[in-house]
């Protein structure tokens, strides 16, 4: 676990082409011969939400769909849970 990584993130708004271009990338790097793997960061909040949300009545919630809520800076609970989150990504990632 001592070789060189690079980390390529790709940030922006949803349904942008984020994922798109990230298989892109790895099929071309992998063809290349460099090794590489998608982290997908979504993924990992929405099956931590799920969890939390699993007592609540709804639904969408119940399915890791997060509201606007959720990412709101003065909302300390979910604020943890996307530290938690990305902690558990960058840990996958190292």
């Amino acid at each position: 676990k001592n070789s060189p990584r690079l980390v390529i993130a790709l940030v922006g708004l949803p349904a942008r082409g984020k994922s798109f271009v990230a298989r892109k990338l790895l099929h071309y790097l992998n063809w290349s011969g460099v090794q590489c793997k998608i982290f997908n960061v979504g993924r990992y909040r929405r099956e931590a939400y799920k969890h939390v949300a699993a007592a609540s009545a709804n639904a969408r919630a119940q399915t890791g769909a997060c509201d606007a809520d959720f990412f709101d800076a003065q909302n300390e609970r979910a604020a943890e849970l996307r530290e938690k989150v990305a902690d558990l990504a960058l840990r996958d990632m190292l």
